[in-house]
């Protein structure tokens, strides 16, 4: 890698450590610049699973009491939750490149849009005609399953959803959810990572590269990123996820998908 290539992960890690450890969706940034640098998409987004992951796992430490009293019902969360990604995984793989590279602005999409209504959802989630339900065990892991299919395949914006998820399924302390969070999105990253491993879909030295600068950001930006607002956070993600979207919507991929057109 030249030079310049370097420090953009480098600089571009470190923004996402940041952004991860207060506001969240770092995905909507790493993925646009390792998509910039030339990595093919799908490439591209299996190795920011790779970038993104640590910043997850090394959080999980901050939560040691509020996960040691967690039991069975978590464990099964985080099976059925690494079983749905690894589906996604699995899709991405066998999709190929063109299935993906058609898909890069409505995931894009996607993501910006649970990112920017994650309030609402939230509140709609936490209904309380939707309680009977999401406390039914078989229900509940089902919603974990489905979303992480998605968090498999893409990603970006599956903390948001997943924070929601598990706190009206029975995890209400914030801090709880946000670890369990945490350990399920490790086990879903690392299981999507050894899939995409099997398949070369990792560009290693970009994705280490980046991962270093995010583990750095996580650890020594956050500190000066609580000085900061979290709805300033919120709003640059927000911003930066609607220019990348409106950017890859107007280039030369096809409006319609691969499979269709």
């Amino acid at each position: 890698m030249a030079w310049e290539t370097i420090v953009l992960l480098l600089l571009a890690g470190m923004v996402c450590g940041g952004i991860n450890a207060i506001a969240g969706g770092a995905t909507l940034l790493g993925f646009p610049v390792l998509l910039s640098i030339g990595l093919p998409p799908n490439v591209a987004n299996a190795s920011n699973f790779i970038a993104t992951m640590p910043g997850y796992a090394a959080s999980i430490p901050a939560y040691t009491t509020e996960l040691r009293g967690l039991r069975k019902p978590a464990f099964v969360n985080v099976m059925f939750s690494t079983a749905g990604a690894g589906i996604g995984s699995i899709l991405l793989v066998l999709g190929g490149e063109a299935v993906f590279t058609g898909l890069i602005p409505y995931l894009l999409l996607t993501a910006t849009l649970l990112y920017g209504f994650s309030d609402r959802i939230h509140r709609y989630f936490m209904r309380p005609e939707l309680w009977l339900n999401m406390n039914n065990i078989w229900f509940s892991n089902s919603i974990l399953f489905s979303t992480c299919i998605y968090g498999g395949y893409f990603g970006a914006g599956l903390g948001i959803i997943m924070l929601s998820i598990l706190r009206i399924i029975g995890y209400a302390d914030f801090h709880q959810a946000n670890g369990l969070k945490n350990v399920i999105i490790t086990a879903v990253s690392l299981f999507s990572i050894a899939i995409f491993m099997g398949s070369s879909l990792i560009a290693w030295p970009e994705a280490i590269t980046m991962m270093i600068g995010a583990t750095i950001g996580g650890y020594k930006c956050a500190q000066f990123a609580k000085r900061i607002p979290p709805e300033y956070l919120h709003k640059f993600v927000l911003v930066f996820g609607t220019v990348a979207t409106v950017y890859y919507f107007s280039k030369d991929f096809s409006w319609t998908l691969p499979f269709i057109s």
